[in-house]
């Protein structure tokens, strides 16, 4: 553990411990290894932190784990913060992996810091395998227009995120935009004009999405915008928002200012969806704003009961 690096700041540290945890018998080497082995087992992001945030929460009590790497643009939200609160910049041989904070209501014992930071010093590594395969995957799976992500990463991890969901009953919600008669901008304009009108909406669209947000290019010029723990009401905002940046100027080809609008068709996941019934509930959303005259934002309420109810 000589390359691990933690800095901390806690709140709520008490000079006396009350007994509950015992680190001898938590973290012997048998046990500290055994966890490590564990650990080092996942490369994916989200697996890593599910098994991470299990073995903490056997040992110590927390309401809330929350995570953010900004380099990678990852951020990872499970339960509610508390009272108390404990948080720390990850490093690994001089890198920086993020920050952790990590709460509840109660105070924090010194036994039970020891226990976190013995626990995250043993996360580092794993952490530094999984950010860095998490970033080759996003280059490998870029769109070459766009820069964005494409479709087939939405597939990838959306699977892991429906789970995610059920588990914790954090659902997130799905964005789905689309250009109104955008064959008719190839048509006028040419398909250059068209490349550049897509190339121009993807950025507009990444500009407005939140920092937790993930933008794809779904292929034509349909773009989804992935909205981690987030309900319908905040979705319709987040889509509102977007829609009115990217309609905010005409997009410039050569001498013409090209004009246009564009649909949005907005879901939140519910018990029964997989990747493929939330792109069709989406598309269903942009079907009926096209029928209600387009340049508008639809949302598609399922019959099925809500995560988190």
């Amino acid at each position: 553990m000589n390359n691990t690096s933690l800095a901390s700041h806690c709140t709520g540290r008490e000079n006396q411990s009350n007994g509950q945890y015992l680190t001898s018998e938590i973290l012997s080497d048998e046990g500290m290894t055994e966890f490590n082995h564990r650990l080092h087992e996942f490369l994916d992001f989200y697996q890593l932190f599910d098994t991470f945030i299990d073995e903490l929460r056997s040992v110590v009590a927390c309401d809330s784990i929350e995570y953010e790497d900004t380099s990678t643009n990852t951020t990872l939200v499970n339960g509610d913060r508390g009272k108390h609160h404990c948080e720390y910049r990850l490093k690994y041989e001089g890198l920086s992996l993020g920050t952790i904070c990590i709460s509840r209501d109660t105070e924090l014992q010194d036994n039970e810091l020891d226990i976190i930071e013995t626990m995250l010093a043993g996360l580092t590594l794993p952490l530094r395998n999984a950010l860095r395969y998490q970033q080759a995957i996003r280059l490998a799976q870029r769109d070459e227009l766009t820069g964005l992500r494409n479709g087939s990463y939405y597939h990838d991890i959306v699977n892991l995120e429906i789970e995610r969901a059920r588990r914790y009953k954090k659902p997130f919600s799905l964005l789905m935009f689309d250009l109104d008669d955008f064959e008719k901008i190839n048509d006028t304009y040419g398909r250059e004009a068209g490349d550049v009108v897509l190339h121009d909406v993807a950025q507009r669209i990444e500009e407005k999405a939140r920092g937790s947000d993930v933008v794809y290019r779904n292929g034509g010029d349909e773009f989804l915008v992935f909205l981690p723990n987030t309900e319908s009401a905040e979705a319709m905002i987040v889509a509102q928002r977007i829609k009115d940046a990217v309609l905010e100027s005409a997009c410039a080809f050569e001498n013409d200012d090209i004009f246009f609008t564009l649909s949005a068709g907005v879901v939140t996941v519910n018990h029964g969806d997989t990747p493929e019934k939330l792109i069709d509930r989406a598309d269903k959303a942009i079907f009926h704003a096209k029928i209600l005259g387009k340049d508008r934002i639809y949302y598609n309420a399922s019959i099925e009961n809500k995560l988190s109810e």
